[in-house]
């Protein structure tokens, strides 16, 4: 398909209007035309551009309209979490904001107005778990964001707690191999952090990368659910991506529980799958790490 006919057909593949076949040929498209990514990554943010521009309604109806999206503070160690919830679940998730601030914030991503109201208590236990790095198994939100973007955020909740994969390993997960930067950009739009885990996600190349709210609160992260940050950066440093085990010539990422397992005389490294199957190893069927 051409990106002149790709173009045309942005907006309907963004609203789920495009027939299967016709909707795998715009993919299969953007996972290789940069240029035509970026168009959707517009027209994206320009729909969510114009659900902020509201009409005021008339002063007779104001008093019967009702807002449905509410917000409440959670205390985190002395620092304010403001969490926004529907009757759904958990929609947006911020820190160091004040309740102004993440007013506006909530009103500039949703276009819709919040009110104060009381966080449920099971809501209220997944945030406090997944701020105190205990992690949340199965995370109750109500997102908007179109097909992929809603691929992606429910991949990244089923990364394991004190694991990370690369961000390539979730575009290959999404079925978009090449939609790397695709997949960074959703992970910096995350708009449930620490419930939904984008810290989980790091660069291929090493290092713990960006975050919302900085490196070192990613890092910090990482550490609290039982991430090796230091090991990882070691390994990376000498181009190590996987661990192997003599026994089982199973190859895993480093930080698989089960990679984790392998005693010290048993572990072999890795550059690479390539280097990896040479060797006669095969990829642990839990981590999947052919697909990083």
């Amino acid at each position: 398909m051409r990106c002149r006919n790709v173009l045309t057909r942005i907006d309907a593949l963004r609203t789920n209007e495009l027939a299967a076949g016709e909707a795998q040929e715009v993919h299969e498209h953007l996972g290789k035309c940069h240029d035509c990514e970026e168009s959707l990554n517009d027209v994206v943010a320009l729909a969510r551009s114009v659900r902020t521009i509201a009409i005021q309604p008339p002063k007779s109806m104001r008093a019967s309209l009702t807002a449905t999206d509410r917000f409440d503070v959670v205390d985190a160690g002395g620092r304010p979490i403001f969490v926004a919830f529907s009757n759904r679940g958990l929609r947006m998730i911020h820190t160091g904001s004040s309740e102004e601030e993440f007013r506006t914030m909530y009103g500039e991503r949703f276009g819709r107005e919040l009110v104060r109201g009381a966080l449920p208590e099971r809501l209220r236990r997944q945030v406090a778990a997944a701020v105190e790095g205990e992690g949340v198994d199965s995370p109750v939100v109500d997102l908007d964001g179109g097909e992929f973007e809603q691929t992606v955020l429910g991949i990244l909740t089923r990364i394991p707690r004190g694991e990370v994969r690369t961000y390539s390993w979730v575009a290959q997960q999404a079925g978009r191999p090449k939609a790397v930067r695709a997949v960074g950009n959703i992970c910096a739009r995350n708009v449930v952090p620490f419930v939904v885990p984008c810290h989980r996600v790091v660069p291929a190349g090493g290092g713990v990368g960006n975050y919302a709210f900085g490196s070192e609160i990613k890092r910090a992260l990482l550490e609290r659910e039982g991430v090796p940050v230091d090991e990882l950066e070691e390994m990376a440093g000498k181009g190590i991506r996987f661990i192997g085990s003599r026994t089982t010539h199973i190859f895993c990422v480093p930080t698989c529980r089960d990679a984790r397992r392998i005693r010290g005389d048993n572990r072999v490294a890795f550059h690479d799958e390539e280097e990896a199957t040479k060797k006669g190893f095969r990829p642990c069927k839990r981590c999947q790490p052919a697909a990083a």
